[in-house]
């Protein structure tokens, strides 16, 4: 496989975490539409969430006053993060929906038992919501070994790294992966997907400095793995994942969410979630 230089830094500006992202090329078979912006191909600018369900960079708000549903009011005066509450996750899938919408794509469903799935499932739902909507194959599912390194990641707050030891059956050694703050598995989606490019004046990612700077939208070229610029040096090649979350605590309110994706040839490894269980839920791309 070629690999490409990684690079690193993407993170969102109201904290101080980074959101990086190590890539390395593969692939999987794709009969994307013409419906969705796919690699290499990417938005012309950020597109901030409508409803605006988190607090936006350089924005003032007065203490006990009216803030974005993913956030409250803390007894000392701070905000903190509520990335369970109903409205916040209601809003975000809005976002979400309108932000797909601004593409082309039709409206997209979460599998009824999204709310009792752990984070790596979420993730998996969500990617594939993305990919499958644009006429991507989907990632195959969740590894319970991927997890592992995702995780190692995510305490790190950082990229989590694939080691070609991984002991993942039938690897080909091609990974990339995902690190973001975020206050739950939808808002880091988002920023991946719809903030990881650039607007004139901000945006969520660190290594996207202007507009033609080479880490703009590499957090959504990962989701959205480029399968027709690259190929498969196997019969057939697929994609699986793993993810990693950390509760960071009250703090700044946001957590550590990680990605990873690895290229595997021939017999599918063991997966514990899969696409084809959340489309059972009730999943529609």
């Amino acid at each position: 496989m070629r690999t490409a230089a990684a690079f690193s830094g993407p993170g969102r500006l109201l904290t101080a975490a980074l959101c990086a992202v190590a890539i390395v090329s593969m692939v999987v078979t794709t009969n994307a539409g013409s419906a969705g912006i796919v690699p290499p191909r990417n938005p012309s600018s950020d597109l901030w969430a409508v409803p605006s369900y988190s607090v936006v960079n350089g924005q003032l708000y007065t203490v006990g006053g009216a803030v974005p549903a993913c956030w409250a009011w803390g007894s000392t005066g701070r905000l903190v993060a509520q990335g369970t509450a109903p409205l916040c996750v209601a809003n975000a899938v809005l976002a979400t929906d309108r932000a797909q919408h601004t593409e082309g794509l039709r409206s997209f469903a979460l599998p009824r038992n999204f709310a009792h799935l752990s984070v790596p499932e979420q993730l998996l739902v969500l990617v594939d919501i993305e990919r499958v909507s644009r006429g991507e194959s989907p990632v195959l599912g969740v590894s319970a070994r991927a997890n592992v390194f995702a995780q190692i990641g995510a305490r790190r707050n950082a990229d989590p790294v694939l080691p070609a030891t991984s002991g993942i059956a039938d690897t080909t050694g091609a990974w990339s992966s995902n690190y973001a703050g975020a206050v739950n598995t939808l808002d880091a989606n988002y920023e991946w997907m719809y903030t990881d490019g650039w607007d004139g004046k901000s945006t969520a990612n660190y290594d996207c400095t202007g507009p033609r700077a080479p880490g703009c939208w590499g957090h959504r070229d990962n989701i959205l793995e480029d399968a027709s610029r690259m190929a498969c040096n196997e019969s057939a090649c697929s994609i699986v994942m793993g993810a990693g979350y950390v509760n960071l605590g009250a703090g700044d309110g946001y957590n550590s969410y990680t990605e990873l994706f690895a290229q595997i040839s021939g017999a599918v490894p063991a997966l514990y979630y899969t696409w084809d269980q959340a489309v059972s839920a009730g999943a529609r791309a």
